[in-house]
């Protein structure tokens, strides 16, 4: 019972899913405010990161792991329950976004939308501010950021101000009530 609440907790916290396809699709962070993901995924080839995560939703906490890699023009996330089974296996490259969901995996899980929060919190301010609609990004350089409309911070992002992918991380979506915190370390090589 408690493995179905935390999918149906992450169908909610990731949105709908749509079968594979090219990348430019509007992400929605918040009502009026939305992010088109690049043709290509945005980080350095070489990279490879443990994460884990803690989700919250209202009252409602759930923990999953994952594991990023990236090589010349391509990203890949593979989600899982902690010390559990595979949940959803995401590649981006060629300017396309595709999953492969295990059985346990809800139907209404949507890369895209795990993409456009990956962007949020770990691509460039150049790159965000390209791809941003309806909000001003506004960055300190020291690993603060926020998207403000109206005057008003709707989503405000932390992260390690040297090694972006190694120590935490956090996410707070205000107009969608969702926080993550993402534990980061780059893996051995």
């Amino acid at each position: 019972m408690r493995l179905i609440f935390v999918f149906g907790f992450l169908s909610f916290l990731f949105g709908c899913a749509t079968p594979p396809r090219h990348v430019a699709a509007e992400q929605p962070l918040a009502p009026g405010v939305t992010l088109t993901l690049p043709d290509a995924p945005t980080f350095a080839a070489g990279l490879a990161v443990n994460q884990l995560v803690q989700a919250r939703y209202q009252d409602q906490h759930q923990v999953f792991q994952s594991f990023i890699q990236s090589g010349e023009g391509r990203l890949g996330i593979v989600m899982s329950v902690p010390s559990g089974p595979r949940i959803m296996r995401i590649n981006w490259s060629g300017g396309n976004i595709s999953s492969q969901k295990e059985s346990i995996a809800p139907v209404a899980l949507s890369p895209q939308r795990m993409l456009a929060d990956l962007l949020l919190v770990y691509a460039s301010d150049d790159v965000l501010k390209k791809a941003l609609h309806g909000a001003v990004l506004e960055a300190d350089g020291y690993g603060s950021r926020k998207l403000v409309q109206g005057g008003k911070v709707i989503i405000a992002v932390t992260r390690p101000a040297d090694d972006i992918w190694n120590g935490r991380a956090t996410l707070k979506n205000f107009a969608f009530d969702y926080e993550l915190s993402i534990q980061s370390q780059r893996a051995d090589p």
